[in-house]
């Protein structure tokens, strides 16, 4: 960023860098096919979510300028995107940059939400340029659209700053991630490093806003809070990904743990040999005591972070995060699948592929029900690189079960194996899985180029995984270890690509 250049400069020189990539991006043949992603260069937080006036739109923290991240470096942007169905997504302008007439060198991560009006409203974590190189603390701010289609943005002071509206003068430097939610016709907002404080709009255009109050709990980055089945979930970006559900008192501005927690996807842990950046007490619910900070050290091919939960027309409450990292490649990251929330009748999360993924799928293959043995089954009517896959198995006498993608000579892209008690996919470990039936396992999973999302038990449990293939001719096979397992239900599909 240089002096005297603008927010639509830095945009200009922004996106000239987006097509200068786009040609070695697109030449990876790793890169995903059904997952959106930008056309290039590196992709991070989910910043925010909504739909609006017949589209889902996506904002999200974007590095046009280069396909690794180095945060001591990068001007950050706010990219943007929209779809008609959460599938097939059109790469729109990016949406907010940093400029040096207005002392911003970064749009860290933030929320979008409607005002009273209906008109979309952007908060995002403004950066000042350092001083005598000294960099003062962050503020909020927030970001209106020019036109109906949302493509070029506005941005405004909203009066969040240290030492003022109520905000404590002693708040964390890096202070950001500002998540708004809306209970009894107010609207509150959270953020991350800022001791759980909770401030509220105090006029309808959500310019104005007051420091109300402190909501224990809140730890990691990107926090959530949105209401599901008349309880409060918070999602916490730890590591991994941690919830709670509870009842939230508006007139106390008071948040009530009073439900399950638990872990959101295993994206960090739990590898074999270490606890995935949590330490090994484990509490009575199975939940880790998750660190903060750094990530674990072997997670450089994981991730699943940074979630944006928003309610769309339809009343589904819906779950977007960011995944990474991956070799850089003129790209690097991605948008996990669009989820759908729900809480079952012990109130614990559950998470479920969206339906509208199954547009994309052709080549169905189906087995019938069959015993399984020590010699392995292959679906050899389903090969290549995309995948989607439900299976429901019953160990009965065998020890273990496997699945796995596979090409001809032998190497595994991805191994999930269950033994009744523990589940290791690809070697993330779930020591503990949620089921009334520890015997049956049911598994669904997609694999996208090198992607891994799955779900365990009807979206009870998750993993996601960075995972790159040995070829892409891969076929599906599944294998019982010390005894026979019985398969009651076995299909998949070849999945198209959006891009």
């Amino acid at each position: 960023m240089v002096i005297g250049q603008t927010m639509s400069d830095t945009i200009a020189l922004a996106e000239a860098s987006v097509a200068a990539a786009e040609a070695r991006a697109a030449a990876d043949p790793f890169r995903p096919s059904f997952h959106y992603r930008p056309p290039a260069q590196w992709m991070n937080d989910i910043c925010g979510a909504l739909w609006h006036e017949g589209w889902y739109h996506i904002f999200f923290q974007f590095n046009p300028f280069a396909d690794r991240c180095d945060w001591r470096q990068v001007n950050s942007c706010w990219g943007h995107a929209r779809s008609r169905d959460l599938v097939a997504w059109e790469h729109l302008p990016i949406a907010i940059a940093p400029s040096f007439d207005e002392g911003n060198v970064q749009c860290a991560s933030g929320c979008a939400m409607h005002r009273a009006d209906g008109t979309p409203m952007l908060f995002y974590g403004h950066t000042p340029q350092p001083r005598e190189g000294v960099r003062p603390p962050r503020q909020q701010r927030a970001a209106l659209p020019l036109d109906a289609d949302l493509r070029t943005w506005r941005t405004l002071d909203i009066g969040l700053a240290r030492g003022q509206s109520g905000v404590p003068i002693d708040i964390a430097d890096h202070w950001t991630d500002m998540f708004a939610f809306r209970d009894a016709g107010r609207t509150f907002a959270i953020f991350k490093e800022a001791r759980g404080l909770v401030v509220e709009a105090h006029n309808p255009a959500l310019t104005r806003w007051q420091a109300v109050g402190h909501i224990e709990g809140i730890e990691g980055e990107c926090p959530n809070f949105i209401k599901l089945q008349g309880r409060w979930l918070l999602l916490r970006s730890t590591y991994p990904m941690t919830y709670q559900v509870g009842t939230f008192d508006p007139q106390r501005v008071a948040f009530n743990p009073d439900g399950p927690a638990g872990i959101v996807d295993y994206a960090y842990g739990l590898a074999p040999g270490d606890s995935g950046g949590c330490t090994l007490r484990w509490q009575d619910t199975g939940v880790p005591v998750c660190r903060q900070g750094a990530p674990p050290a072997h997670s450089e091919n994981r991730g699943f972070y940074a979630s944006s939960t928003f309610a769309d027309a339809a009343g589904r409450v819906l779950l977007l995060a960011w995944v990474g990292a991956f070799r850089a490649h003129g790209w690097n990251c991605c948008m996990s699948l669009p989820r759908e929330l729900s809480l079952d009748a012990e109130g614990r999360l559950v998470q479920t592929p969206i339906q509208e993924l199954a547009a994309l799928r052709s080549h169905h293959a189906v087995l019938r029900p069959h015993t399984l043995s020590n010699v392995p089954l292959r679906m050899e009517s389903l090969r290549g690189d995309t995948f989607e896959i439900l299976a429901d198995v019953e160990l009965e006498t065998a020890q273990s079960i496997q699945l796995s993608l596979r090409d001809e000579s032998g190497q595994a892209g991805i191994v999930i194996r269950y033994d009744g008690q523990s589940l290791d996919a690809n070697g993330t470990v779930l020591p503990q899985i949620l089921s009334s039936t520890p015997q049956r396992i049911q598994l669904h999973l997609f694999y996208d180029k090198s992607v891994v999302e799955l779900f365990v038990n009807g979206g009870r449990q998750t993993v996601t995984r960075v995972a790159y293939p040995p070829s892409h001719d891969l076929h599906v096979e599944i294998v019982a270890s010390g005894g026979e397992a019985r398969i009651e239900h076995f299909e998949g599909w070849r999945m198209m690509g959006v891009w």
